[in-house]
């Protein structure tokens, strides 16, 4: 095994270990709810809702809450460096965490698929 192959095993191992940062113990404040977008799509993501861009972009590989008033949010993605986007109606529910999971739709190019839960 070359010092290289080591390298990137040793590398691959460690990320299995540590995993990707999350912020899924995030508590929403009082009388509020919050959406957290986990961005598994290989780039940064621009984060709309009802058509305002949020404040903060979410970043690749990690786990990102917008607090908001409960209701139901038109919700707005696009690619940082490229063409994907998704749009929907999300939920917003008080006192709990509504999950977007974010990876890349392998059927279509120019799309996310983004898979909703709540916590």
């Amino acid at each position: 095994m070359t010092t290289f192959s080591r390298l990137l095993a040793l590398g691959l191992m460690m990320m299995a270990v540590a995993g990707c940062e999350r912020d899924d113990d995030h508590t929403p404040p009082a009388g509020m709810g919050s959406i957290m977008v986990r961005n598994n799509s290989g780039d940064d993501s621009f984060v709309y809702f009802n058509g305002a861009l949020a404040s903060n972009r979410a970043d690749y590989a990690t786990t990102t809450p917008y607090d908001l008033a409960p209701g139901s949010y038109r919700v707005s993605l696009t690619e940082r460096r490229g063409w994907r986007s998704w749009s929907g109606f999300v939920d917003v529910l008080e006192n709990r965490l509504t999950f977007m999971d974010v990876t890349l739709d392998l059927q279509n190019t120019y799309a996310y698929n983004v898979v909703i839960f709540f916590d």
